[in-house]
């Protein structure tokens, strides 16, 4: 009978560690547009962690990692991380425009405008020399290996981008309530003591990089010739 006891009692125990360590509920999606480089690339209504990476195929590849925070999900959270996803335009051979798709009625929406329960991770691949112009909702932004033009505005959160060191660049970073740090030459100047701006020292140069932060950092590193493809 003691053995029968022990038995019942660690498949219960087990079945409280399957509980216990269980991963919070985490949907998937990629998708991959042709699109020829040099073009430009918007991007609109995102929130979470943005993460941008140029390559050298003639295409941008788009993935939508969506995981809800809280352990003890509504039963339709399956439903409602599928409803959240890219929405893409492709007016000319040259543009694309992705922004996101949120419910009106959804737990991704949040008084303050963030994401309130809900982990939502962007990777994008696209063409190395492509313009981009990002309007972010709120979360971090990594720009890397991109020798286009750059645009990005956070509501908040940090910005950080990676440029070859041997290009040239006309950088106009600010961060409202926040420091701004770039391993590139350039100017800082500090405003009322809680903001700062930096502009870089080649304002002739057409590939532009314009960046803007409500609360947050801005970091500008420049990327080492043996990390370059």
């Amino acid at each position: 009978m003691m053995w029968k006891l022990a038995v019942c009692t660690l498949a219960a125990a087990l079945a409280f560690a399957e509980v216990a360590i269980r991963r919070p509920a985490q949907t998937a999606h990629t998708d991959r547009v042709d699109f020829a480089p040099g073009g430009t690339i918007t991007l609109s209504d995102s929130f979470g962690d943005l993460y941008i990476e140029g390559w050298d195929q003639p295409a941008v590849e788009m993935t939508l990692i969506k995981e809800m925070l809280d352990y003890d999900a509504p039963k339709n959270v399956s439903s409602e991380l599928e409803s959240v996803k890219f929405t893409t335009d492709h007016p000319s051979a040259n543009e694309l425009k992705i922004s996101t798709t949120i419910p009106k009625h959804s737990f991704f929406r949040h008084p303050f405008g963030g994401k309130g329960d809900v982990n939502v991770r962007y990777e994008l691949h696209i063409p190395r020399d492509s313009h981009i112009a990002i309007q972010h909702g709120g979360g971090n932004i990594v720009i890397d290996n991109v020798t286009g033009s750059i645009e990005a505005r956070n509501r908040e959160g940090d910005i950080v981008v990676f440029l070859p060191a041997q290009s040239h660049y006309s950088i106009d970073a600010r961060s409202k309530m926040g420091t701004v740090i770039s391993e590139l030459p350039g100017q800082t100047h500090v405003k009322r003591f809680i903001g700062e701006s930096f502009s870089g020292a080649d304002a002739s140069s057409a590939q532009r990089i314009f960046l803007r932060v409500g609360f947050g950092g801005i970091s500008i590193k420049e990327m080492p010739r043996e990390a370059q493809p």
